[in-house]
């Protein structure tokens, strides 16, 4: 037994023996809980699925062949298998899951070698290089989950924001108390830290987190590729031999692609494409389509503005625009997601539209969406903010009053024109009354 505890108290650090500690009898009380262990049973069929057993399964043998690769180059040895098993369950499969749904616009693949290798990571290392004795820790752990949790739901409503501040503090106050921990421990013991194996476990996650990128890039086609074939089906109204040909040739070139295969899968459906000569028309359209956002054609201000520069207008705000396409009756038109304008658990947000014709866009529509459940005068600012920056970008004079454009949560409506562009701003509520639309368009 003594034996076992040494192997267990060489391998982790008292830190992450509390984590487990704690987590095991978590896991022991949920399943004592007679309530808590059916839901448990059906997380761990859901667990067992197997296309997630595959999925998971070959993230590991992709990170097994990674230590073989790093270990003949000695950057990797049999003590860090351990901090390696950590790596893959704690951040491995939350990156995996991120990659899957990454989105166009995010450039996440990018941002994960950027974070991967930034100051972060160097402050990240310095914090868990030392930790306390293992009763302070199991101490510690419990205390801040609890601090984390209320301070999740002092987010929730405007009225907790002192109690908000206070649990703020008091979390800084334990980081920077880790952090001098660490700093002491390493000043202390320079000779010790400053090793070989020090240096392997600083560069690990740089090292698992970069090698795997091509495995989550892989995963990621094959989610596109997978939905894709599902989409292309969908529709009853096609024939089959319509929709093998449009598997086809839309996989085969866009496999690599999942963004243009989207965008294939969208107008596919859309057009509605009836013959073989309609799936090829929207593959020289996507062609078309980024061949020109890379050297956008010139547009006439009086006529709009130009589509590739309009769904960028907005980026700053999380606002950026799909691709600009056309739908029914020859209407062209592009959408963002929803931002979010405020911290609430369902907080409030914006979107952003385009509208026109296929050379030029003639409307920029921005929109907030707000509930009554939740205080708007944040979000509404928020979204004033928002505005201000679309006149910057559609090449306006800023409004000389932006709350007299968006001035309050009840109904208004205000129109005014500036140059070539008619200023529209009103207030819609919704018909069920639990809350209010708010929308700017500006139009040429």
């Amino acid at each position: 037994m003594e034996d076992t505890w040494k192997t267990f108290t060489d391998t982790f650090n008292n830190r992450e023996l509390a984590i487990g500690i704690w987590m095991s009898l978590g896991f022991v009380v949920c399943m004592m809980h007679s309530k808590i262990r059916p839901s448990l049973w059906g997380v761990f069929a859901s667990l067992l699925n197997r296309k997630l057993l595959v999925l998971f399964g070959v993230f590991a043998l992709n990170v097994a062949a990674l230590c073989i690769i790093y270990q003949a180059f000695g950057l990797w040895t049999r003590e860090q298998l351990p901090a390696t098993v950590l790596w893959y369950f704690l951040s491995g499969c939350a990156l995996l899951a991120r990659a899957l749904s990454a989105k166009e616009d995010e450039g996440y693949f990018r941002k994960l070698i950027r974070d991967s290798i930034g100051v972060a990571l160097l402050f990240e290392f310095i914090v868990v290089a030392y930790s306390f004795s293992l009763l302070t820790e199991l101490v510690l752990f419990p205390l801040l989950f609890l601090l984390g949790g209320t301070l999740v739901i002092a987010e929730t409503d405007e009225k907790y924001a002192q109690v908000k501040t206070l649990l703020q503090w008091c979390l800084t106050l334990f980081l920077l108390a880790f952090l001098w921990q660490s700093m002491s421990g390493i000043w202390s013991n320079w000779d010790a830290f400053y090793t070989t194996t020090t240096a392997r476990n600083f560069i690990l996650p740089v090292l698992l987190t970069i090698g795997s990128i091509p495995c989550f890039y892989a995963w990621y086609c094959y989610s596109h590729i997978e939905q894709a074939r599902i989409q292309i089906d969908f529709k009853s109204f096609q024939s089959d031999e319509l929709k093998q040909y449009a598997r086809k040739r839309f996989l085969l070139i866009f496999m690599a692609r999942p963004w243009l295969l989207r965008r294939a899968i969208r107008q596919f459906h859309s057009m509605p494409a009836r013959e073989n000569d309609d799936v090829d028309q929207i593959i020289l359209d996507i062609y078309k389509y980024e061949r020109e956002a890379e050297n956008p054609p010139d547009v006439n201000p009086r006529d709009g503005w130009s589509p590739y520069l309009a769904r960028e207008f907005l980026t700053e705000f999380g606002l950026r625009t799909n691709d600009y396409h056309s739908g029914f009756e020859g209407e062209w038109w592009a959408s963002s997601d929803y931002a979010d304008l405020d911290d609430y658990i369902l907080p409030n947000n914006a979107a952003f539209y385009l509208e026109g014709t296929e050379d030029a866009v003639t409307k920029l529509k921005l929109t907030g969406k707000f509930r009554d459940e939740f205080d708007s005068t944040e979000a509404i600012a928020q979204l004033r903010v928002i505005a201000v920056g679309l006149f910057e970008k559609a090449g306006l004079d800023e409004p000389s009053d932006i709350q007299e454009l968006i001035p309050s949560s009840e109904p208004f409506r205000v129109r005014s024109q500036q140059h070539d562009t008619q200023i529209d701003a009103w207030l819609e509520r919704y018909p069920s009354g639990t809350g209010f639309e708010i929308f700017l368009t500006l139009a040429r």
